[in-house]
Parts: C-alpha cells; sequence; structure tokens
C-alpha cells in the first residue's frame, strides 16, 4: 500500500465534501430534486468530517450502512456520482480526474502493482450513499483492486483494509516473501509486520492482502520477473557461483527498497538473498 496526501484541487487546498457535493448537485435539472439534495449539505458536510475523525483513530468500521439520506434516497444520492461526477461533461468530472491523477505514475495505492483507472468507495456507495462524493472516501484504484474489494466495508476493527489518506505504513518493512524450492521457483508472500507495531495494525495489514488477494497478484509478478532476469543469474552463478548472484540480488534489492520497501519486488528480492538454495542455482528452470 502506498500513502496518498489527501485529495486537493488545483490550487492545492483540500476539497471540501460539501463543496463538492454542490458541484455535482448543480447539474441536476428538476428544481424539487435539486432542492432535496441542498437540503441535506450540511449532513454530507458533518458526515464527512466524522468521516476524517474516525479513520484517523481506525474506527471506519463503526460507520453505518443507510438507504437514504434525510429525505433523499441511497440511490439518488449514488445518482450524484454516476451522473454528475464520472461523465466526462458532467461539472463534477474535473475533480475526479484530479483525485483519478493523484498517484505518481498513476500506480494502484491499494497493490503498488496496477494503472489507476477508476475511483474506488473505500466505504461503497450502494451502502454508504452519504459518501458517493465525498473526496477522501475515493480512492484511485486500479481494475484487479476494484474488482477484489467490491463492495466489501469492514464490520470490526481488524477487516478495516489500509487507507491510502489516513494509514502510512511506508516507513517500515511489514511485506515479506519466502522463496517456495520448485522448477520453477515460486515466491510466497505474507505480512509479517514489526513486532513492536499493534496487535490491530498487524491485523490490518493482514486483512489488506487477504481481502485483495494480494498475495496471488505478487506472486504472479514475481514469476514473470524471475523469468526476466533468469538468464543474468545463471550467468553469474557460472562466473562467479552462490556468492555473485547474491551480491547482485543485494544491489537490485538497494535499488527496489529506495523507491518503495514494501513493493512486491523488494519482498522477492528479500527473500531471493536470504534462500542458499535460490543463489545456489534455485532459481534455473531443471
Amino acid at each position: 500500500m502506498r500513502h496518498l496526501p489527501l485529495p486537493t484541487d488545483d490550487n492545492e487546498d483540500i476539497f471540501a465534501a460539501d463543496d463538492v457535493f454542490e458541484t455535482c448537485v448543480s447539474m441536476v435539472k428538476k428544481p424539487t430534486l435539486r432542492a432535496q439534495l441542498r437540503a441535506i449539505s450540511q449532513d454530507v458536510k458533518t458526515e464527512a468530517a466524522d468521516y476524517d475523525v474516525k479513520a484517523a483513530k481506525m474506527q471506519l468500521y463503526l460507520k453505518q450502512p443507510h438507504n437514504h439520506v434525510g429525505g433523499v434516497s441511497g440511490d439518488e444520492m449514488v445518482k450524484v456520482y454516476t451522473l454528475r461526477m464520472v461523465p466526462k461533461t458532467s461539472k463534477g468530472r474535473p475533480i475526479y480526474d484530479r483525485i483519478m491523477s493523484a498517484p505518481v505514475h498513476r500506480r494502484c495505492p491499494l497493490c503498488g502493482i496496477g494503472t489507476v483507472n477508476t475511483l474506488d468507495h473505500y466505504l461503497p456507495k450502494t451502502h454508504f450513499p452519504i459518501f458517493s462524493v465525498t473526496p477522501h472516501n475515493l480512492i484511485p484504484a486500479c481494475e484487479w483492486c476494484q474488482g477484489e474489494k467490491l463492495e466489501y466495508y469492514p464490520t470490526t476493527m481488524g477487516g478495516q483494509l489500509l487507507h491510502p489518506y489516513f494509514d502510512n505504513v511506508d516507513n517500515e518493512v511489514w511485506l515479506a516473501s519466502e522463496v517456495v524450492a520448485g522448477v520453477p521457483a515460486g515466491f510466497r508472500y505474507f505480512a509479517a509486520p514489526p513486532d513492536h507495531w499493534i496487535p490491530l495494525l498487524k491485523t490490518r495489514v493482514a486483512a489488506h492482502l487477504e481481502e485483495l488477494n494480494l498475495p496471488v497478484l505478487f506472486s504472479s509478478n514475481a514469476g514473470s520477473r524471475l523469468s526476466e532476469i533468469r538468464a543474468r543469474l545463471m550467468n553469474l552463478h557460472q562466473k562467479g557461483g552462490e556468492n555473485a548472484v547474491r551480491i547482485h540480488l543485494y544491489e537490485e534489492l538497494a535499488s527496489i527498497e529506495a523507491d518503495h520497501m514494501n513493493s512486491w519486488a523488494a519482498a522477492m528480492y528479500r527473500a531471493a538473498v536470504a534462500s542458499d538454495w535460490f543463489c545456489n542455482g534455485g532459481f534455473k528452470e531443471t
């Protein structure tokens, strides 16, 4: 998971939930519906503020699903997003695009691999329609992560997925991998956070991996990377044996960790370096 700053506008000011809501609602053509939506603007603002407080305290699991907001149905609230923020000609689209473009190189913050191509609602809009266009609930995501998450939302403290805007676990190694001996060699991924982390955060990083099915995605990428570097490793092994392979892997690991220490690639190289079997030719296809 890669941390992201809170979404901001072109002036680098943090988006206000009620302002975003008004931008989208201003497109509603029916006067009666437009008035009904504007009447709950304060509710949107109040709930967005409470969302921020609970997210900062890792308590979003306490938010309760609902099917209406004041006199507005959940379906109409969802349409504020689907009809007034997502379409390319809508007034809310510049906000949508601004949030989408936040990750560096458009890399998905949930997995660190995929290219962002949508906004995912951390608390699903169908169950929490009041947050349909709340910026801090809109997470840039790739097709894999959105497809795995679907309508998931936390109902327990430990079931809360990592939130890119409110959780920052980038500064310590917590993603681990181990070499799976075989032909070809493989890599198994799992959470291994530091001992000093609080139990809740340990549970959450494991839940994040499991719910998004990231070990499968990471293992697949590691297998592809091994195929790409196998010839290089074989040449090094032929010339300098296990030590030459390990030195090369260490050098690659240092560069990868400088970019992100909890990427799938960093965990792969840490596992490879630590495996005598791998460094002494376990990477070969036969």
